[in-house]
């Protein structure tokens, strides 16, 4: 006979996420982003305009990536530039670096790119995250995932059905 596990329910048992962010936030959130790092982290930032993968932005946006990511001891492990999103798969060398990276990350490239947005705002949303559960399968389905978004974004694949 199979048994299930016990699970338990009520204050003091809730399971926490593994994501923060991005189009998941309704207001001011309440709790903290969960970040860890011994675990690989999927990052996403979603553009306003798809002003990312110009030909006069793409070199400077792929530059300043890996700049701030050194200069914060962040190991890129995967990246994809689509356009209207950027998509990462980082390891923090220290959770307190987060705070520092994201800021200068995003605040750079918008910098960098203010001219190409006319005044208007770079980033829809805050940044996701998502901390991917294991080194084996999931690291390599986040990749893989995140190849598909490059081959998206590149022009060669596309993943959304014609009607």
């Amino acid at each position: 006979m199979n048994r299930k596990q016990q699970e338990f329910t009520g204050k003091g048992f809730e399971k926490t996420r593994d994501d923060f962010g991005g189009a998941l936030l309704k207001g001011n959130p309440k709790g903290r982003r969960p970040l860890d790092s011994k675990l690989p982290i999927h990052l996403t930032l979603r553009a306003t305009k798809s002003v990312l993968r110009l030909p006069k932005t793409f070199v400077v946006v792929e530059q300043l990536i890996v700049r701030v990511a050194r200069k914060h001891g962040v190991r890129i492990y995967k990246s994809a530039n689509v356009g209207n999103h950027l998509h990462l798969v980082i390891k923090l060398s220290r959770v307190q670096a987060w705070a520092a990276f994201i800021r200068e990350l995003t605040g750079g490239l918008g910098l960098a790119l203010r001219d190409v947005l006319g005044g208007s705002k770079l980033w829809m949303f805050r940044p996701h995250t998502r901390i991917v559960r294991g080194w084996k399968k999931a690291f390599a389905i986040v990749k893989e995932y995140i190849g598909l978004n490059q081959l998206e974004g590149e022009g060669l694949i596309s993943r959304w059905a014609t009607g």
